[in-house]
């Protein structure tokens, strides 16, 4: 193959990636750079970053239209990879942050997502909004939490007359990392009736004069919970023609469990005991003075902090299949595909736990229901001169939302990358990517503990990485 082609094989693909990995729906952020495997030489590094801003906010909530603000927060994928062996056989370590997300909800009605009842760790809808029985309920904040992945992936390669056939195997290790905070609101009628006749007295005269009323008192609640490495595998073929520039790549990457994911949290309590009634603070003179004391009394001390256990159910990382393509259609100019389904239909629920001895036990509760993801994008790459190239490509990305949650809707892209080779043994690659993410809504109907809709929204990517090969 001509010199073009050679300085093409490989490089042009890093645009497909920023469109079919950084963004390839649920909570997906980076892959592992398994890429460098096919590099020449004897050993090779390279080191990236991508920066991605989704720009997704909510136009209606529970029916209330307004300005909220986009909650998707902006982040960077980190990328490493280092690989080492020949044409024959040859290995590659890989970091990335392979799943991630943050939301910030301080902008939607009154700084946090509608209520449910977090005196449950129930994941119905008809239990969760079961305001009558609860004796907490709680407002979400904020939600994040990521995943860092190392891995090792190694390729056994025979090369024969039509082409080398290689094998892929390797195996990587994933944490799970979660932080959170959300509105808490206790019930204190049952506390007050048990603690004797001025109590109960106390709330029959609160409930005489508003029925359904209740002692309320709000806090804040934090939690950090973490869970320790857990292994997978990769197992995949590929094939490459030298002569065509051709290469296609599959590649198979296990699903991980996370069920030990636990850690600690705060409740701080935010203001004395009020009345309330169906969520909302009402006035009552005659006994506002005697409510705030009697919470007092029981330690309900404004900025009091008190600590706590947290844990989530469970966190799954989903098993992936990603096949990757390229192959020279003209001198200099490459035909580039990618496609990856993602088996996001195991994303059901994932309920927040705190316990301690003087709270209890609350929950809250972040239903997906999210059904597989599939993206595609097809591309040109073309060699300029014997220093730079570049490629443009399309992608499509088909949301995951079934309609209890609605941020991953379809979405459409447009990437584009250069690469400057000065010399053999360094590379600088440079991307950038717009994307226009459709509308969409959630409903209690269809599994969401709120109705909420968000509009047509951009989507805005850049990378940058750096290689050296020796």
């Amino acid at each position: 193959m001509s010199h073009f082609r050679k300085i093409m094989a490989g490089t042009a693909i890093a645009t497909m990636a920023l469109s079919s990995t950084a963004l390839a729906g649920g909570f997906q952020r980076g892959t592992a750079d398994t890429d460098i495997l096919y590099e020449p030489g004897t050993f090779s590094m390279r080191t990236g970053l991508t920066y991605v801003a989704p720009q997704r906010g909510f136009d209606s909530v529970n029916g209330v239209s307004g300005d909220y603000g986009d909650y998707t927060g902006h982040y960077s994928i980190p990328s490493f990879s280092v690989g080492f062996g020949g044409d024959l056989f040859g290995c590659a370590g890989t970091y990335t942050e392979s799943f991630a997300a943050t939301a910030d909800y301080s902008d939607t009605l009154d700084g946090a997502l509608p209520r449910q009842v977090s005196s449950t760790q129930s994941t119905s809808n008809a239990d969760r909004l079961n305001f009558a029985g609860a004796t907490s309920t709680s407002r979400t904040r904020t939600i994040g939490f990521e995943s860092n992945e190392f891995g090792l992936t190694c390729r056994v390669s025979y090369t024969a007359d039509v082409g080398r056939f290689s094998l892929l195997g390797g195996v990587f290790a994933e944490d799970f990392n979660f932080d959170g905070s959300s509105y808490g609101f206790r019930n204190l009628n049952g506390a007050f009736v048990a603690s004797g006749p001025q109590g109960r007295a106390l709330v029959g005269g609160l409930t005489t004069l508003v029925p359904g009323a209740q002692v309320t008192l709000p806090s804040l609640v934090e939690v950090d919970s973490r869970g320790g490495y857990k292994g997978g595998y990769r197992i995949g073929l590929a094939y490459e023609k030298p002569e065509i520039a051709l290469r296609a790549q599959v590649l198979y990457r296990s699903e991980v469990k996370h069920d030990d994911v636990t850690g600690t949290g705060t409740v701080t309590i935010l203001d004395t005991a009020y009345a309330s009634l169906n969520g909302q603070r009402v006035s009552i003179p005659q006994l506002d003075g005697l409510i705030a004391a009697a919470g007092r009394g029981a330690g309900a001390i404004p900025n009091r902090v008190i600590d706590v256990d947290s844990s989530l159910n469970e966190a799954i990382s989903p098993q992936s299949l990603y096949i990757n393509a390229q192959t020279g259609i003209a001198e200099g100019t490459l035909l580039l595909g990618s496609f990856r389904w993602t088996d996001w239909s195991t994303n059901g629920s994932v309920v927040s736990t705190i316990t301690s001895a003087e709270t209890g036990t609350s929950s809250s509760y972040s239903p997906y229901n999210w059904r597989d993801g599939y993206t595609a994008s097809i591309g040109i790459g073309k060699a300029f001169n014997e220093q730079i190239s570049g490629a443009v490509s399309l992608g499509y990305d088909r949301g995951v939302s079934t309609g209890s949650e609605t941020t991953y809707t379809d979405l459409y892209t447009v990437s584009a990358g250069v690469s400057f080779k000065a010399n053999q043994w360094s590379e600088i690659r440079f991307g950038g990517l717009v994307g226009y993410w459709t509308d969409g809504d959630q409903s209690i109907a269809d599994g969401g503990y709120y109705d909420g809709t968000v509009g047509d929204d951009v989507v805005l990517g850049g990378t940058a990485s750096l290689k050296f090969t020796f």
